[in-house]
Protein backbone atom coordinates (compact mmCIF):
# COMPACT_ATOMS: atom_id res chain seq x y z
CA UNK A 1 0.00 0.00 0.00
CA UNK A 2 1.49 3.49 -0.71
CA UNK A 3 1.23 6.70 1.18
CA UNK A 4 0.60 9.03 -1.74
CA UNK A 5 -2.76 10.86 -3.00
CA UNK A 6 -3.22 12.43 -6.15
CA UNK A 7 -5.12 16.14 -5.19
CA UNK A 8 -6.77 17.12 -8.30
CA UNK A 9 -5.68 20.40 -9.25
CA UNK A 10 -9.09 21.85 -9.62
CA UNK A 11 -9.28 22.30 -5.60
CA UNK A 12 -8.49 25.55 -4.07
CA UNK A 13 -5.43 25.69 -2.55
CA UNK A 14 -6.75 26.35 1.25
CA UNK A 15 -10.18 25.30 0.96
CA UNK A 16 -9.00 21.69 2.01
CA UNK A 17 -6.47 22.95 4.47
CA UNK A 18 -8.08 20.37 7.19
CA UNK A 19 -7.65 17.21 5.56
CA UNK A 20 -4.35 18.68 3.93
CA UNK A 21 -3.01 19.29 7.59
CA UNK A 22 -4.19 15.50 8.77
CA UNK A 23 -3.09 14.07 5.96
CA UNK A 24 0.58 16.04 6.68
CA UNK A 25 0.64 15.10 10.65
CA UNK A 26 -0.27 11.40 9.32
CA UNK A 27 2.73 10.68 7.34
CA UNK A 28 0.31 10.77 3.72
CA UNK A 29 2.00 12.90 1.09
CA UNK A 30 -0.43 14.67 -1.39
CA UNK A 31 0.50 15.27 -5.18
CA UNK A 32 -1.17 17.78 -7.55
CA UNK A 33 -2.34 16.38 -10.89
CA UNK A 34 -5.71 17.04 -12.82
CA UNK A 35 -7.67 14.55 -12.75
CA UNK A 36 -10.62 13.52 -15.16
CA UNK A 37 -13.25 12.71 -12.41
CA UNK A 38 -13.20 12.84 -8.64
CA UNK A 39 -10.64 15.14 -6.33
CA UNK A 40 -8.69 12.01 -5.02
CA UNK A 41 -6.85 9.12 -6.22
CA UNK A 42 -4.41 6.60 -5.46
CA UNK A 43 -0.76 7.18 -6.56
CA UNK A 44 -0.65 3.79 -8.05
CA UNK A 45 -0.90 2.39 -11.27
CA UNK A 46 -4.29 0.18 -12.16
CA UNK A 47 -5.97 1.74 -9.38
CA UNK A 48 -9.29 2.09 -9.74
CA UNK A 49 -11.32 4.03 -7.03
CA UNK A 50 -11.10 7.61 -7.14
CA UNK A 51 -13.02 9.92 -4.33
CA UNK A 52 -15.22 13.05 -5.08
CA UNK A 53 -15.60 15.39 -2.40
CA UNK A 54 -18.95 17.31 -1.21
CA UNK A 55 -18.42 20.50 1.14
CA UNK A 56 -21.97 19.55 2.56
CA UNK A 57 -25.51 18.75 1.72
CA UNK A 58 -26.32 22.00 0.19
CA UNK A 59 -23.21 21.46 -2.74
CA UNK A 60 -24.73 17.85 -3.42
CA UNK A 61 -27.77 19.46 -3.53
CA UNK A 62 -26.75 22.13 -6.08
CA UNK A 63 -24.69 19.29 -8.08
CA UNK A 64 -28.20 16.55 -8.84
CA UNK A 65 -30.14 19.99 -8.95
CA UNK A 66 -29.24 22.51 -11.37
CA UNK A 67 -26.00 20.79 -12.05
CA UNK A 68 -27.41 17.79 -12.58
CA UNK A 69 -26.09 16.73 -16.63
CA UNK A 70 -22.37 17.78 -15.70
CA UNK A 71 -22.73 15.79 -12.69
CA UNK A 72 -24.20 12.63 -14.46
CA UNK A 73 -21.33 12.96 -17.00
CA UNK A 74 -18.48 12.96 -14.44
CA UNK A 75 -20.01 9.46 -12.86
CA UNK A 76 -20.44 8.10 -16.09
CA UNK A 77 -16.62 9.23 -16.87
CA UNK A 78 -15.48 7.53 -13.97
CA UNK A 79 -17.78 4.80 -14.51
CA UNK A 80 -16.71 4.16 -18.13
CA UNK A 81 -12.71 4.12 -17.08
CA UNK A 82 -13.70 0.84 -15.25
CA UNK A 83 -13.52 3.17 -11.39
CA UNK A 84 -15.78 2.94 -8.06
CA UNK A 85 -16.06 6.59 -7.34
CA UNK A 86 -17.13 7.46 -4.10
CA UNK A 87 -18.91 10.92 -3.22
CA UNK A 88 -17.72 11.39 0.34
CA UNK A 89 -19.74 14.78 1.57
CA UNK A 90 -18.33 16.24 4.70
CA UNK A 91 -20.95 17.98 6.39
CA UNK A 92 -21.03 18.39 10.75
CA UNK A 93 -24.01 16.11 10.88
CA UNK A 94 -23.24 12.31 9.02
CA UNK A 95 -26.25 11.69 6.71
CA UNK A 96 -25.55 7.57 6.42
CA UNK A 97 -28.71 6.86 7.15
CA UNK A 98 -30.73 8.30 4.14
CA UNK A 99 -33.91 8.98 7.00
CA UNK A 100 -31.77 11.39 8.15
CA UNK A 101 -31.17 12.39 4.43
CA UNK A 102 -34.90 12.71 3.97
CA UNK A 103 -35.04 15.44 6.58
CA UNK A 104 -32.30 17.69 5.74
CA UNK A 105 -33.54 21.24 5.15
CA UNK A 106 -31.68 23.57 1.94
CA UNK A 107 -30.59 26.83 2.67
CA UNK A 108 -32.85 28.84 1.35
CA UNK A 109 -35.51 27.19 3.30
CA UNK A 110 -33.80 27.42 6.55
CA UNK A 111 -32.97 31.50 5.99
CA UNK A 112 -36.84 31.93 4.31
CA UNK A 113 -39.17 33.70 7.31
CA UNK A 114 -42.28 31.54 6.64
CA UNK A 115 -40.26 28.58 7.69
CA UNK A 116 -38.85 29.97 10.77
CA UNK A 117 -42.35 31.33 11.59
CA UNK A 118 -43.46 27.35 11.04
CA UNK A 119 -45.65 28.35 8.29
CA UNK A 120 -43.77 26.59 5.65
CA UNK A 121 -43.72 22.83 4.99
CA UNK A 122 -40.15 22.01 3.10
CA UNK A 123 -41.61 19.26 2.06
CA UNK A 124 -44.49 20.88 0.22
CA UNK A 125 -45.44 20.84 -3.38
CA UNK A 126 -44.64 24.79 -3.69
CA UNK A 127 -43.40 27.48 -1.61
CA UNK A 128 -45.03 30.25 -0.46
CA UNK A 129 -42.79 32.49 -0.67
CA UNK A 130 -40.92 31.83 -3.48
CA UNK A 131 -41.62 31.24 -7.61
CA UNK A 132 -39.23 28.11 -7.28
CA UNK A 133 -39.61 25.09 -5.37
CA UNK A 134 -36.00 24.42 -3.26
CA UNK A 135 -34.32 21.03 -3.04
CA UNK A 136 -35.58 18.91 -0.74
CA UNK A 137 -34.43 16.14 1.35
CA UNK A 138 -36.74 13.82 0.83
CA UNK A 139 -35.72 14.22 -3.02
CA UNK A 140 -32.42 15.02 -2.67
CA UNK A 141 -32.60 10.85 -0.86
CA UNK A 142 -34.32 9.78 -4.09
CA UNK A 143 -31.98 11.33 -6.63
CA UNK A 144 -28.76 9.79 -4.88
CA UNK A 145 -30.37 6.52 -4.76
CA UNK A 146 -30.90 6.52 -8.53
CA UNK A 147 -27.86 7.89 -9.05
CA UNK A 148 -25.98 5.40 -7.52
CA UNK A 149 -28.16 2.51 -9.04
CA UNK A 150 -27.70 3.63 -12.35
CA UNK A 151 -24.55 5.44 -12.75
CA UNK A 152 -22.50 3.27 -10.54
CA UNK A 153 -21.05 5.37 -7.55
CA UNK A 154 -21.80 5.60 -4.39
CA UNK A 155 -22.78 8.19 -2.09
CA UNK A 156 -21.09 8.91 1.23
CA UNK A 157 -21.45 11.10 4.72
CA UNK A 158 -18.97 11.89 6.79
CA UNK A 159 -18.26 14.36 9.21
CA UNK A 160 -15.70 17.42 8.25
CA UNK A 161 -13.41 16.12 11.12
CA UNK A 162 -12.91 12.37 9.66
CA UNK A 163 -12.72 13.38 5.89
CA UNK A 164 -9.14 13.24 5.15
CA UNK A 165 -9.17 9.42 6.98
CA UNK A 166 -12.12 8.05 5.37
CA UNK A 167 -10.66 9.14 2.01
CA UNK A 168 -7.25 7.54 2.77
CA UNK A 169 -9.44 4.22 4.00
CA UNK A 170 -11.44 4.52 0.97
CA UNK A 171 -8.30 4.93 -1.05
CA UNK A 172 -6.06 2.23 0.94
CA UNK A 173 -3.53 4.60 1.72
CA UNK A 174 -1.77 3.64 4.76
CA UNK A 175 -1.53 6.68 7.35
CA UNK A 176 0.18 6.91 10.86
CA UNK A 177 -2.12 6.34 13.87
Amino acid sequence: MGRTIIEDTRNKIGQHAIKNDWWAAHGVKVVRRKLDYGDYMRDEPGWNVAVDTKKDVQELAGNVGREHDRFVRELDRARDAGCRLFILVEELEAYNDRELLHRWVCRTCRMCPEFRAKRCDPNADACRARRFKPMNGATLAKIVTKLEQDHGALFLFTRRGDSARTICDLLGVEYDE
